[in-house]
This record gives structure tokens, C-alpha cells and sequence, in this order.
């Protein structure tokens, strides 16, 4: 592509510098010698006006304009995806730490090189040629109408209608659907982890309960996840649950024959125990339907296909809190 890369880790300095005088930080990319006032909690902050970065005191970045953080079919995310009034977060893909711009980024370059059915089939175990439907939060992004999907509507309908407290609805990050094949929720985690609910009261006015979170989210017809030892638990990773949920129910909406199936996509090396925590959870003759993977292994399937040579850059040199992100230093 013409347009440059994101800042990767031949950009960025390491580490953040402050100004012993006035407090100011010095700009993040390398040579640079712009000092500006960082961000507050309350916003604020100036932009460094050569390279258009705020830097924050935390230690990261942010693109004053958020479709720098772009790699793929950036006019048709900076009109159409931020912004869109069915994105939650939407104004935060200008952050260097942004999960859902490394998920765009990731998933909309496998798309366009038509490799989609390759992350399937990591998560299926079984190889189907034809390519599925991508969707990122909910929105259709293979045909770049960004529509809401009817069934993950229709889900929303079924288990969130009247929730106790005032939260989001469940929004997959990624979903890949091929009707009466598959249909494949994947939570992406990027720099934070799994989170989860403990027995005991809310723990915020927009958080459910443990025993909301099992109430709520179930069906008699389900038969993926054991809600008995889900019950017996101290903890259960709330996102990863609701998501199977809806991924079983929304599969049997679909046709008879479409197998439902969740995965965590993590960076390697990070968020082993949430998984086999969660894995403990469902009945043992669905035990492959939840699984594990991570952003190496997609940069590994990518890697040697021209098509996808700007993904494999961009991943090999992408930064977390100035910090190389991902494990592929040793590989090219």
C-alpha cells in the first residue's frame, strides 16, 4: 500500500522522557525533539505537529488522526467505521494500544486476500474452501455494508432484553459465519486480559451479578456449557460465557447442522490459566468447541503469501506501550 505503516518499533523510542523544567514529554518517534503537554484524564494535551501524536504519561500514543492507525482500506474506515453510532469505543482506534484497530487491521487484510477460512479452520480443526462472512462488532464487513447482523439481533433480543443494570449488549469482536458450516465467536484480547465476575454483590452499578450472569445468559437447549459447574465456581470470565452463549444459540437459529464455536485470541504466552478455567466449564462432549489462539499464529499462516506481506510488517514491528508487541522478532 502507498500509505505508511504505523509507527512500529524502528520509530519509537522506548521509553517515555519528561521534562524536568515544565513537565512536558518529549514526542515518542525517534529524533524527534518536539516537547508537548501530555493528555489528562479530563482530555486536553497537545499534538506533536510533526508526527500528529499525543503521547500520554501512561507511556503510549495516540494518532491525533485516528485512521493513521490504519493499515487496510482506510478511507472506508475513517467514513464509515469511526464514528458508527453501533460501535461501542469507537473514538479510541487512534491508540497505539488499540485492540479493535489491531483487530481491523488483522482481520480485514485476511479477508481481502480471502484467508478468513484459515483462522476457521485453526478453531475448527476441520478445512472448509469456501470463505465465511466477516463480522467485527456485530457490524457485516465483507460486502462494507457495516449492517447490524439479524441473528446476533435477534440474540440481543433474547437474552438482553431486560437487563438489571444499564450495559452494553454483548458485542463479539470478531465473528466468522458460514451458514450451515460454522459460526465462530472469537474474544480478542490485546494488552488486557480476560476479566471476571467473582460470587458476592455488583461490583458496579453496570455490572451484572455471578448468578445474573448465569440466570440470564441460558437456555435449556443449550448444551456447549455446564451451568452446574459454572455454579460451583469462584469466578467465571464473563465475556467468554456470554459469547459461547450466544454463539450456540445463534447457530441453532441458523441451521441444524451449524456447529457453534468460541475462541480467545491472545498474544502468546498470556492468558493460559483463563482458558483452562473456562475450558473446565464446558460438557465434555463439546470440549474442542472453545479453544485458544493467538495473534503469532495468525502472523505464522499469514506469513509467505504476497498478498499479505504488509499484515506480516506491520504485526512483526507493532508496539505495545513503545514495547514490541508480539513474539516474531526472530523471524522475517
Amino acid at each position: 500500500m502507498d500509505d505508511p505503516l504505523p509507527y512500529g518499533v524502528d520509530d519509537v523510542e522506548p521509553r517515555l522522557v519528561t521534562h524536568p523544567d515544565n513537565g512536558k514529554v518529549r514526542c515518542v518517534v525517534r529524533s524527534c525533539r518536539c516537547w508537548v503537554e501530555a493528555p489528562s484524564r479530563r482530555g486536553g494535551g497537545e499534538s506533536c505537529p510533526q508526527h500528529g501524536i499525543y503521547v500520554h504519561r501512561s507511556g503510549t500514543y495516540r494518532y491525533a488522526d485516528q485512521a493513521r492507525n490504519c493499515i487496510v482500506d482506510r478511507k472506508l474506515f475513517a467514513d464509515r467505521v469511526v464514528g458508527h453510532s453501533e460501535k461501542v469505543g469507537s473514538n479510541r482506534f487512534g491508540m497505539e494500544n488499540s485492540e479493535d484497530m489491531l483487530t481491523w487491521n488483522v482481520l480485514r487484510s485476511l479477508m481481502n486476500a480471502r484467508h478468513l477460512k484459515d483462522i476457521a479452520t485453526m478453531i475448527t480443526g476441520s478445512h472448509v474452501d469456501a470463505e465465511p462472512v466477516l463480522y467485527l462488532w456485530g457490524l457485516r464487513v465483507s460486502d462494507d455494508s457495516l449492517g447490524p447482523w439479524e441473528l446476533l439481533e435477534r440474540a440481543r433480543r433474547r437474552f438482553e432484553s431486560n437487563l438489571p443494570v444499564d450495559r452494553p449488549l454483548t458485542e463479539p469482536d470478531i465473528s466468522l459465519h458460514l451458514p450451515g458450516e460454522y459460526l465462530i465467536h472469537i474474544e480478542a484480547k490485546f494488552t488486557s486480559g480476560n476479566t471476571f465476575y467473582q460470587a458476592g454483590n455488583r461490583r458496579s452499578p453496570h455490572d451484572l451479578t455471578f448468578d445474573e450472569l448465569l440466570d440470564i445468559y441460558w437456555d435449556d437447549g443449550l448444551r456447549l456449557l455446564c451451568r452446574d459447574t459454572a455454579r460451583a465456581c469462584d469466578r467465571i470470565h464473563y465475556q467468554l460465557w456470554r459469547n459461547t452463549v450466544f454463539a450456540e444459540w445463534m447457530a441453532q437459529q441458523d441451521a441444524r447442522t451449524t456447529r457453534a464455536y468460541h475462541a480467545n485470541l491472545v498474544r502468546r504466552a498470556t492468558e493460559r490459566d483463563a482458558a483452562e478455567a473456562f475450558s473446565c466449564l464446558l460438557t465434555p462432549s463439546h470440549a474442542d468447541r472453545f479453544t485458544q489462539i493467538t495473534w503469532e499464529a495468525i502472523h505464522d499462516r499469514a506469513r509467505g503469501h504476497e498478498s499479505l506481506a504488509a499484515l506480516c510488517r506491520y504485526m512483526r514491528n507493532k508496539t505495545a506501550k513503545l514495547h514490541r508487541a508480539f513474539g516474531l522478532h526472530q523471524q522475517s
